[in-house]
């Protein structure tokens, strides 16, 4: 049975070992777009419910570029999500 696009997600965010960051860029964080973190999400936003979604697996990399551009898909949501928590200070 084919996997769906909810259960690739979900499986990139359980990864262990190398992860990039999808996500917007924030110059008071860790956070840059594109950034490697070798030992998975970092401890601060494994258990985010918007920012755990932004931490992709090297070999999904060029399928999540794609889709944080594309409206409708659920990188896209949490990508603006995440831009929105910041601006109001919730995810510093």
């Amino acid at each position: 049975m084919a996997k769906t696009k909810k259960s690739q997600l979900a499986e990139a965010v359980q990864a262990k070992g190398p992860v990039v960051y999808v996500g917007p860029g924030f110059r008071d964080s860790i956070l840059s777009t594109f950034s490697i973190f070798a030992e998975g999400i970092p401890a601060e936003y494994a258990d985010d419910p918007v920012m755990k979604h932004l931490f992709v697996s090297p070999d999904k990399l060029n399928e999540a570029r794609t889709a944080v551009g594309r409206k409708g898909t659920a990188l896209h949501t949490f990508y603006h999500q995440a831009l929105e928590k910041h601006k109001k200070g919730e995810n510093k």
